[in-house]
């Protein structure tokens, strides 16, 4: 019975933990580079510097979000490449802030790497950016629509990869890069139930659809880093 009852404790406490369980993380080295990649669950591509150093971080700055490096994908559609050229500076920093306030509600909420304004020893420096996208549809301008109309278009509003540069706050030295292309689309049709899915022509949901996008991404990012703070890592030849 008491060993019973020891076991049942054991399993509650380890569900209880709000620390990640450790995992065991390989660096695969790049040839002629200082750099090497982890294969994680969640990002496409994570390339590091000092894995280790991503141990020492308990707190993050979070730089504003930057386009000016965006590029259109040479395979989109020349009517949506177009009318997604004519943003504006003010529309593209629109999108940018999505990115910028789920990052903030997502790592103040997620109990470490809470985000603070200055930096130290324990401070890890996160900047975005958006370095290319594929459309899907227009500009919800460009469809003739505000908030509603008459067109339809549930193929999404497009694909976006989005790159993140991780610096120790205090010094300046790169710990890692990263990339994700992430799908922007407000709904996803399940089971052919196209019924599901938003019109991305219309002017709220693709402003929908940027913002789940980004919470999606950031809290992927929120537990990768949590997992790789905790994990064991090794060095791959």
């Amino acid at each position: 019975m008491r060993l019973s009852l020891l076991i049942v404790i054991g399993i509650f406490i380890t569900g209880c933990s709000s620390q990640p369980v450790n995992k065991s993380f390989a660096i695969n080295t790049i040839e002629e580079s200082e750099l090497g990649y982890i294969e994680t669950k969640k990002i496409d591509k994570f390339v590091v510097k000092n894995a280790q150093q991503l141990k020492q971080f308990n707190k993050v700055i979070l730089f504003a979000t930057q386009f000016d490096k965006l590029t259109l994908s040479e395979a989109a559609n020349k009517k949506m490449a177009n009318s997604w050229s004519d943003s504006t500076w003010k529309e593209m920093d629109a999108i940018c802030q999505q990115l910028d306030d789920f990052a903030q509600k997502i790592f103040r909420e997620g109990g470490e790497f809470v985000p603070v304004k200055q930096g130290g020893d324990d401070v890890l420096a996160i900047q975005f950016t958006l370095v290319n996208f594929m459309p899907y549809s227009e500009r919800y301008k460009d469809a003739g629509m505000d908030t509603v109309g008459a067109q339809s278009n549930n193929a999404g509003v497009g694909l976006v990869t989005v790159r993140g540069i991780l610096a120790n706050a205090k010094s300046g030295e790169l710990v890692a890069v990263l990339e994700e292309t992430l799908e922007v689309n407000a709904r996803t049709a399940t089971m052919g139930n196209l019924a599901g899915v938003y019109d991305s022509n219309n002017k709220a949901a693709q402003t929908l659809a940027w913002r789940r996008t980004f919470r999606r991404f950031l809290g992927d990012l929120h537990k990768e880093l949590m997992t790789l703070k905790y994990a064991q890592i090794a060095q791959h030849p």
